[in-house]
């Protein structure tokens, strides 16, 4: 091994799991099984790769407390391998997906800026659900489904595989403020075909005051 792989594997420092804030069996309507197996072996399978392939393919990496070291590897991903790609993708993805939900809000949303926006946008919560849901369902096969805001405006959009909005292959601008995975091994245990009921599920766990703050920060981005 050379010196410079020596300092480099020293001083590089690796991309880590989130730690969940709830046990598996908390995130009811989820199934406990599925929960575990999504986050021990799919979100952790992606993390350990993406770190195996960025010390191989030797990408210098600058971590910050917001995942900016992800985010600009996601922004210019069309310089980088497929690995890349599919494993940076994988990895952020499923970071948004474990966060955003939070089992003791049972899905509710608090007053303020996100609600207000959500009601003057699509009507009501059940309306923004209802184009969340046709979105998702009409997705083909593997991918995911997002809530993005961009220039004062919420809409929903999906993409493929582990693809997300913030790559620059992907044509879907602004930030994300809240994610649903759609692959099958996020809920086939127990909801079998029913991608439908799944989705309905998700939104009695998602954590809109982590969407609010997203949200938040979005806008803030757009006063500099």
């Amino acid at each position: 091994m050379k010196l410079k792989d020596v300092l480099y594997e020293a001083v590089q420092p690796e991309f880590e799991v989130i730690k969940l804030k709830f046990k598996f069996d908390d995130y009811k309507p989820f199934d406990a099984e599925t929960m575990k197996m999504h986050y021990n072996k799919h979100y952790k399978g992606y993390t350990e790769k993406l770190n195996k392939a960025i010390k191989d393919e030797n990408i210098p990496v600058a971590f910050d407390e917001h995942m900016g070291g992800i985010r600009r590897i996601l922004n210019s991903v069309s310089r980088y391998s497929d690995t890349i790609r599919n494993n940076g993708g994988g990895y952020f993805n499923h970071t948004l997906f474990f966060n955003g939900l939070n089992p003791k809000h049972k899905g509710k949303i608090q007053d303020g800026r996100l609600k207000e926006m959500i009601d003057a946008q699509f009507g009501s919560m059940d309306k923004l659900q209802a184009e969340f849901k046709e979105a998702a369902l009409a997705h083909f096969g593997s991918g995911w489904c997002w809530l993005m805001f961009d220039k004062g405006q919420l809409y929903v959009t999906t993409t493929t595989n582990q693809d997300n909005p913030y790559m620059d292959i992907v044509y879907a601008p602004g930030d994300i403020i809240i994610a649903l995975d759609l692959w099958e091994h996020s809920y086939y245990l127990k909801y079998k075909n029913d991608r439908g009921k799944y989705i309905d599920d998700f939104f009695k766990l998602v954590c809109w005051e982590m969407a609010a703050d997203r949200l938040h920060r979005a806008e803030q981005r757009l006063t500099y």
